[in-house]
């Protein structure tokens, strides 16, 4: 009904396991244990760096990246230093190296195992500090046109410590009994499901995890260490315990190229599904990949949440956004902002 992989069906997965490559049939094997699976230093240390390199680049080129905090788009040209709640998103459009990273062989092969496709990175984001986020699943809110057609990965940038946030997680958790909004669905719409549904999701993974026996797991990753998860694992982020420790981190989201992101449909005339050469897809909401599939770094900006329109006036909003940007960059290296 809701699109499962075939890791999740009642029938078939013994004789489709019998046909898993060897190299990757124990991570398969684990994934349907426990919904997730880690990858030990799936990363190596100068990509981690790269990527970080990449991820500053927003304070000599804001105009290059989108950045949120608690849900909202915020202007990077006013970015002093990243705070607790901010995100930039699909860090992966301007960053050759987080690019790599999020196509690292071993994953890209495991994914095309599990979705029996090539897999799409359809959005991620990067985390300066701990999310501190509540248990949830991913399904309510990163959609995907079937909706446990979803994977995500979590990336470690540093070796992560205690008492910064660190990633949380109920194994398991992915067999759960379904929780539906509105009966149906399994993504959460607030203005059609409403705050009361939302608090019940939340409540309810607790209440079954406590029925099962089953604790929290912290993932204390080292740098370079690659988790994936389950559509439908649940999973947060610990209380931050330590002022001012980071838990720098890359997580992606993605779902088989035979079956498309929601967003779709938001940005049709810049929709591309551009190929790594390790056979990864990628794609956004937020960037036109267009110059990437040419051979060049970065994408073209096309959705910032209207941070681009707020900050240079409603006389310039048919100006293209790739413009308005090279031109508050040429600004800035004059010294006029």
């Amino acid at each position: 009904m809701f699109g499962e992989l075939w890791i999740d069906r009642a029938k078939g997965v013994e004789a489709r396991l019998a046909q898993t490559p060897a190299d990757v049939r124990p991570y398969v094997e684990e994934f349907i244990q426990k919904g997730y699976v880690i990858f030990r230093g799936a990363v190596s240390d100068e990509t981690v760096e790269a990527i970080l390199a990449d991820k500053n680049g927003i304070y000599d080129d804001p105009e290059d990246y989108v950045l949120k905090n608690s849900g909202t788009y915020l202007d990077p040209v006013e970015l002093k230093k990243m705070d607790r709640a901010d995100r930039l998103i699909d860090l992966y459009a301007v960053s050759p190296a987080a690019r790599d990273a999020i196509a690292a062989p071993l994953v890209s092969k495991f994914l095309q195992v599990i979705f029996e496709d090539d897999p799409i990175a359809m959005q991620s984001i990067y985390f300066e500090y701990g999310s501190q986020q509540s248990q949830h699943q991913d399904t309510a809110y990163v959609v995907a046109e079937k909706p446990l057609s979803l994977a995500a990965c979590w990336i470690a940038l540093e070796d992560i410590k205690e008492g910064s946030g660190e990633l949380v997680y109920y194994p398991g958790s992915q067999r759960f009994e379904p929780f539906l909004f509105s009966g149906e669905f399994k993504s959460w719409t607030p203005k059609r499901d409403g705050q009361e549904q939302h608090k019940e999701f939340l409540e309810q993974l607790h209440t079954q995890a406590k029925e099962r026996g089953i604790a929290l797991e912290p993932f204390l990753a080292r740098k370079g260490d690659i988790l994936i998860w389950h559509a439908d694992l649940s999973h947060g982020g610990a209380r931050i315990t330590t002022n001012d420790q980071t838990r720098m981190s890359l997580v992606a989201h993605f779902c088989p190229r035979s079956v498309k992101p929601a967003y779709r449909q938001s940005v049709p005339n810049t929709y591309r599904e551009v190929k790594h050469p390790n056979g990864m897809y990628f794609t956004s909401r937020h960037y036109d990949l267009a110059p990437v599939e040419k051979g060049h770094a970065k994408g073209a900006l096309i959705y910032d949440g209207g941070v681009t329109k707020r900050r240079q006036g409603p006389s310039v909003a048919d100006v293209p956004v790739a413009a308005r940007s090279l031109a508050g960059r040429v600004m800035r290296k004059l010294g006029l902002r």
